[in-house]
């Protein structure tokens, strides 16, 4: 039964903290800013320069939203059965927490254009990099040994997900609904972490790992 999640799993707790922070962000970010479209706006956008309480939302939204996602990946090791090139699937999901330490140190400009200031250009980098770097890293978590094909193709799903939803979100014709694609890939990242419940040891359901 090694593709079972079990009720006792350390990472649970850090798991619904990190959902529920990353929902609540966007609803805070409705209240504070009367004028924000989730529909139109990127997530980076509630702590654009010169917007509304910019520099706020990523003290006290993004930088702790990136070391609960941290906190996630971290006590999860441990408790998961990745070796090898899985292992390496397992790293480059600290893309995710990257991002948006990359959207509070380095905000986008009122608008998040393609060209912008250096903080935006650093900004377009970032984001760029994290969100393919943690798609790969979603694709290649199918490789974890002992993993069921229901799981398997769970990641790989998600993974496209991810990259083909980036390359959507930044086409200019797609403009008007850019933030509601971003959101989707948002949700598409929280499933990926939910996903490593899945990927525990057997020796946790008391079987053997051989």
């Amino acid at each position: 039964m090694e593709n079972t999640p079990t009720k006792s799993s350390p990472v649970m707790p850090q798991l619904i903290i990190l959902t529920l922070f990353w929902i609540g962000l966007q609803l805070v970010a409705t209240w504070v800013k009367d004028d924000f479209s989730h529909v139109s706006q990127y997530i980076s956008e509630i702590n654009a320069t010169g917007s509304t309480a910019a520099g706020a939302f990523g003290w006290v939204g993004f930088i702790p939203l990136a070391m609960v996602s941290f906190g996630v990946l971290l006590t999860a090791r441990p408790h998961l059965r990745v070796k090898g090139i899985s292992h390496i699937g397992w790293s480059l999901l600290f893309f995710y927490p990257v991002a948006y330490l990359g959207a509070a140190l380095a905000p986008c400009d009122l608008g998040c254009p393609t060209d912008g200031s250096s903080s935006q250009a650093l900004h377009n980098i970032i984001s760029m990099v994290s969100y393919f770097g943690f798609a790969l890293g979603a694709f290649l978590l199918t490789f974890t040994p002992k993993t069921t094909w229901p799981v398997r193709c769970a990641f790989v799903l998600l993974s496209v997900i991810i990259a083909l939803g980036f390359v959507l979100m930044i086409n200019p014709e797609l403009a008007e609904v850019r933030g509601a694609i971003q959101r989707y890939i948002g949700i598409a990242q929280l499933v990926v972490f939910w996903l490593l419940l899945w990927l525990k040891p057997a020796e946790a359901d008391g079987g053997s790992n051989e």
